[in-house]
């Protein structure tokens, strides 16, 4: 019985750890006719959501009601607010239509799947295009460093070799690409506003050392050793999404 107990204990906590993550779908819509897909990450323990639509901008909301057969939310949109509704049994996502004449649109449903967590690699950002797919995990982890004032995040993708780092107090959100990796190392660099910066992980060591600019003492080589960690969810970047509307 002792077994029993520890077993269904067992059985119980990962369900429970499961339906705690974050959860991320999928949704076919159009834009222009073209199909072209969006990504909603939510998370039940803070009832918050990110939305990430097709050209990878992203958009904070809140859960407004949950239930087993839907998912109630509300969208902060340039302009006010948008109610959706998830069906959870037939995983589609209706978004309202307006009644405005020659403004108005009409009910907009699109079919939804369940994806692999969305990850800080949904923040990555630079000027030219890329594929979107570079963004989907493939063989992500995250390193939290500790820094001067506060901890840093980096999350790496070795497949794709896009990297997101996250300064101290998630003050700015830098992107950058691998430039090289062997068995002991990744190189990578990365950059953000008018800053790039150079960096090698050794694996073996769990150092992360930022490499210093010859003749520039503000720039000089340090290294932080770092803890491997799962890779880090698209909802880190929610208090930030809010903070800017």
């Amino acid at each position: 019985m002792r077994h029993l107990a520890v077993s269904l204990f067992m059985v119980f906590a990962c369900a429970m750890q499961a339906e705690a993550a974050p959860t991320s779908i999928r949704c076919d819509g159009k834009y222009y006719d073209q199909q072209q897909s969006y990504f909603v990450t939510y998370d039940f323990e803070t009832n918050h959501f990110v939305y990430e639509n097709p050209g990878a901008r992203m958009l904070p909301g809140e859960i407004i009601a949950v239930s087993d057969a839907q998912l109630d939310l509300s969208l902060r949109a340039d302009g006010g607010r948008i109610l959706l509704s998830f069906d959870r049994k037939r995983n589609v996502m209706t978004w309202p239509g307006t009644a405005a004449h020659e403004l108005g649109r009409p009910l907009l449903q699109h079919v939804c799947a369940e994806v692999a967590g969305r990850t800080m690699l949904s923040a990555f950002r630079q000027p030219e295009q890329f594929d979107p797919k570079r963004l989907d995990p493939v063989d992500a982890f995250s390193l939290a460093c500790p820094g001067q004032y506060g901890p840093y995040f980096v999350t790496l993708d070795r497949s794709t070799r896009i990297v997101v780092l996250e300064t101290q107090s998630a003050a700015e959100t830098m992107s950058g690409d691998i430039t090289g990796a062997d068995d002991d190392s990744i190189r990578f660099a990365v950059a953000g506003r008018s800053r790039q910066f150079d960096l090698v992980w050794d694996k073996r060591k769990r150092l992360l050392t930022w490499i210093g600019v010859a003749g520039n003492p503000a720039r000089p080589t340090t290294s932080h050793e770092c803890t491997v960690t799962t890779p880090r969810s698209i909802m880190e970047t929610y208090a930030n999404l809010v903070r800017w509307r």
